[in-house]
This record gives C-alpha cells, sequence and structure tokens, in this order.
C-alpha cells in the first residue's frame, strides 16, 4: 500500500517547485537512470530514496523494481513525489541525525543533491553503508563548485556577466547553505564506510539561452538574488543574467558540475 505522511515545507535551500525542479530533472534524470540500469536493480528490489524532490528517481526505482518490489521516499518536502501502488513516502529532516522512519536491508540507496547540504553527511554514508543488503549499492549523485564557463556570448561583457553572476550564486550558497567541495570526497568516504566497487563519474554539458539547463540556472538566480546583490554584485547585473541571458539562444554555458558516486556492500 501507498502510504503519504504530512509534509513539511520548513525552508530550503531552493524551494521544491515545478519551476525548479522540472528543468532540474530534465538535467539529471538521463544520467541517473543510465547509472541505475548499469547496476541492475532487480525485479522484486528493496529500495531507499533520500531527499527524493519532485520523485522522478522515486518513479524510475519504482518501475525497475517491480510490482513485488518497495520503494521509500524520504524528505523534508513532499508534496510532489507520487504515490504508488510499490511506494511509501515519509517526511523527515535528514539533517537532524534522527533514525530513519524505514530500516534496512536495502537493495539500492540512492539520493541526489542531499548530502552537500548537510553537516552531517560523514555520518549518514556510514549509516546508510550499514543499512545495505550484501551486494547492495548506494549510489549518490552531487554538484560540486566549478569554475564557470562561457562556450558562447552576445558579447564578452555578458560572458562576464554570467562568470561573475555564477561565481556570487556559489559564493551564497557556500557561504550559507552548502559544502561545495564534498562531492570530491564522498568516494573516500564511501570507502571508509567499508563499501568496495567504488566509483565516481563526472559529468558537464553545455546549456544553449532558453533550455532547459538555463532555465535551472535562472531559477538557481532568481531563487537567490536578494543574497547574490547583498553579497556585492550589481543588482542590473544579476537582473540581466535572469531576464536576458537566460533566455538568449546565442548564450552557450557549461553546466553545474556534476558527480555520480557508487559503492557496494561487500557479499
Amino acid at each position: 500500500m501507498s502510504q503519504t505522511i504530512e509534509t513539511n515545507t520548513a525552508d530550503y535551500v531552493f524551494h521544491n517547485v515545478p519551476e525548479q525542479l522540472t528543468p532540474l530533472q530534465a538535467f539529471l534524470d538521463p544520467f541517473t537512470r543510465n547509472e541505475l540500469l548499469e547496476l541492475g536493480v532487480p525485479a522484486g528490489a528493496r529500495c531507499l530514496d533520500l531527499g527524493a524532490g519532485g520523485g522522478s528517481v522515486t518513479r524510475m526505482l519504482s518501475g525497475l523494481a517491480g510490482p513485488r518490489g518497495t520503494v521509500t521516499a524520504i524528505d523534508q518536502d513532499v508534496h510532489m513525489i507520487p504515490g504508488g501502488p510499490n511506494i511509501t513516502v515519509h517526511t523527515q529532516d535528514l539533517g537532524s541525525g534522527e533514525p530513519l522512519p524505514v530500516s534496512g536491508p536495502f537493495d539500492i540507496i540512492h539520493a541526489r543533491l542531499l548530502t552537500h547540504h548537510l553537516d552531517n553527511r560523514v555520518e549518514l554514508v556510514h549509516r546508510l553503508a550499514g543499512e545495505l543488503k550484501p551486494g547492495g549499492w548506494l549510489l549518490l549523485g552531487e554538484f560540486v563548485r566549478s569554475k564557470p564557463r562561457v562556450v558562447a556570448a552576445p558579447s564578452e561583457e555578458d560572458a562576464e556577466i554570467f562568470r561573475t553572476v555564477l561565481d556570487g550564486l556559489y559564493d551564497v550558497m557556500t557561504a550559507t547553505h552548502t559544502h561545495g567541495d564534498w562531492g570530491h570526497h564522498v568516494e573516500t568516504t564511501m570507502m571508509d564506510a567499508g563499501l568496495v566497487n567504488t566509483r565516481t563519474r563526472w559529468h558537464f554539458e553545455s546549456f544553449h539561452g532558453g533550455s532547459h539547463g538555463c532555465r535551472l540556472l535562472q531559477n538557481n538566480v532568481a531563487q537567490k538574488r536578494d543574497d547574490i546583490v547583498a553579497h556585492g554584485l550589481p543588482a542590473a547585473d544579476v537582473d540581466r543574467f535572469v531576464n536576458v541571458l537566460m533566455t538568449d539562444p546565442r548564450m552557450v554555458v557549461r553546466s553545474h558540475e556534476f558527480i555520480s558516486v557508487r559503492g557496494q556492500r561487500e557479499a
């Protein structure tokens, strides 16, 4: 039976709204799906999806595990996570350190864009490693801070505005919300937790103005606009980034850097 626990709409780094999650999922879902297919989610698998957001990976796991499998999705804001006959949804702040509402062992534990927000990230990775079945997989995906790059722009001035504003966003995020280089330490943390067959993949792609990727960057900056201006950037530059550059097809930029890390509990 599907079960949904009442939503907690506490403050988020970025709000769980379609304007944020739809382009994010369009960017990352193909990459995550390929990772899951490569791992081989068995029919009847018991799966855990942490920080499930809009629920797109929850749906993937539900389809891969099939009617005999189960998927438990957990997030602080669950209003966009779908229900389903093999899906259970729980509300929890995963940074609280409280016990998870469900215990293992699991065939697959997945978390995307979660642990770099958490101060208890190392402890959580160790806890999750212990919740895997022998042979089960932990798959974590994170953004890491990298230098903003422009492929093409209407002018060098616009290219510099892009680089400066995106760096301003990263500065705000690092100061208040995230651990920008954590993704580079995930694999060693998994190894320290006793996982084997670890591997990291790095992913970039180009975003054209008006595409889902630039809509993601547009929404990120729009949500943090006042913080970026307070950080010292001209409001006119931030507004040009949001209202002009991210919709201009002549603007081509590099995406956020995404890291996908896997580790397996020894059989």
